[in-house]
């Protein structure tokens, strides 16, 4: 009988490769919360680990198999992939088991030939076992030995040095921690001794789960909203904010605007928006029932000139991005996306930051920011826009304490996810002058 999660973890897999869904959709898909309880964590790290380690274990495949790599059916790559990381990586499968689930798999969906050509690859490499052998993993190219792309590897050692970008590239590969949020700030001693949990040292009201423990507490015990911390951070920058009126314009899912109406509190407001309409309903239903400001939601283009009749005391544009910050926690990004797309986004992102700007009153703040590591959509977008509007200015957070040792000499802040198991995030704070 073929496993369940394995069943499961090939068909997502499939979807991922082959029509584009994201790996964070399949993790969280109605698909594996079908799964019995002690299934879901398998099909979570066959789904995460296979994509996080896609470049080396094609890398591995290739040389086994009798076909060009390039020529296989993406469905038989999908599958020796999943097979591979188990046998490899994983090492608590018996290989007769997984082979054998392998096999059948590929006969019942692909083909019978399909499973003659699973066979002899993964038998091989079961009794082979090449990664064991001295010298071949420094064997590889480089970026098979991170599992990264070619042109992203070549761009990161550009930047960074091979060295800091070998670091910093199998860091990615790491499971990333699980942050998360408690509407209304519960007192911290109760939570950690009820969830397992411990106070961010620099986000306020940020929570990490401890140890190994990978899923948070039921919504039945808490009301929390899972957000990645370095996520969580980026609204703190506006420093203290009580009363302020504030513009989050691109808002969905609403994560940070949830946190700028608690900050904001009863004296303040947010005004929270979206592009898209279905994005918008997701961003009322994360702005539903909290405590704090009452949160007004519109469906409009930020890229167009603001309809607003006031100015707003602080302005937040966390635009849409490459994503290339997150890529421990959406490995799926690395095998996606094209440095060929980065012109077009860094145009959206000049016209978003150029238009939301004139809704910031005189002597009111601007926060730029991105999931992305990239400068085309990080400080080459805040110098271009600071060229054009000389009224404005790159000012150091002072927000929250601890800030100041994310920031480079410009004042810009990074969250690098080398030195914590974070996303990615770029910020720039800005004031208008009065």
């Amino acid at each position: 009988m073929i496993s369940p999660a394995r069943r499961v973890s090939f068909d997502l897999l499939c979807q991922i490769d082959l029509e584009g869904l994201h790996s964070d959709d399949a993790v969280n898909s109605q698909a594996v919360a079908r799964l019995e309880l002690r299934d879901r964590p398998l099909a979570t790290e066959l789904i995460m680990g296979t994509l996080r380690w896609q470049g080396l274990l094609d890398h591995v495949l290739a040389l086994a198999s009798s076909r060009p790599w390039p020529k296989v059916d993406p469905r038989i790559k999908v599958l020796l992939r999943m097979s591979l990381h188990q046998m490899w990586q994983m090492n608590r499968i018996p290989d007769h088991a997984l082979v054998n689930d392998a096999v059948e798999m590929a006969k019942r969906w692909i083909g019978v030939g399909a499973g003659s050509f699973v066979n002899a690859i993964l038998r091989r490499l079961a009794r082979e076992r090449p990664w064991q052998q001295a010298g071949f993993l420094d064997s590889l190219s480089r970026c098979a030995q991170v599992s990264l792309p070619r042109w992203l590897w070549e761009r990161w050692a550009a930047r960074f040095g091979e060295t800091a970008a070998r670091e910093y590239a199998l860091s990615l590969n790491e499971i990333p921690q699980m942050a998360f949020r408690i509407p209304g700030r519960p007192d911290s001693t109760v939570l950690e001794a009820m969830v397992e949990a411990t106070a961010s040292d620099l986000v306020p009201g940020a929570y990490i789960l401890k140890g190994e423990k990978k899923k948070p507490p039921a919504e039945s015990i808490f009301p929390m909203r899972i957000q990645d911390e370095a996520s969580q951070l980026i609204p703190h920058l506006l420093g203290e904010v009580a009363g302020w009126s504030i513009w989050d314009a691109c808002a969905a899912p609403g994560g940070k605007s949830a946190i700028l109406c608690e900050n904001t509190g009863k004296t303040g407001f947010v005004v929270s928006s979206d592009l898209s309409w279905q994005r918008s309903k997701a961003l009322a239903h994360t702005l539903s029932g909290f405590r704090g400001s009452k949160p007004g939601i519109l469906v409009l283009d930020a890229r167009k000139t603001p309809s607003f009749r006031k100015t707003f005391d602080g302005v937040i544009a966390d635009v849409a991005c490459s994503g290339l910050g997150t890529l421990r926690r959406n490995p799926d990004i690395k095998w996606r996306f094209r440095p060929e797309q980065l012109p077009a986004l860094r145009s959206s992102q000049e016209q978003i930051l150029n238009s939301v700007s004139d809704a910031v009153r005189r002597g009111g703040y601007l926060l730029y920011s991105t999931c992305s590591t990239e400068p085309e959509e990080n400080e080459e977008v805040v110098l271009a826009f600071l060229a054009c509007h000389p009224e404005f200015k790159i000012v150091r957070p002072s927000h929250p304490a601890g800030v100041e040792a994310l920031l480079d000499e410009s004042g810009l802040l990074r969250t690098f996810p080398r030195t914590r198991l974070w996303d990615g995030f770029f910020a720039a704070l800005m004031l208008r002058n009065s």
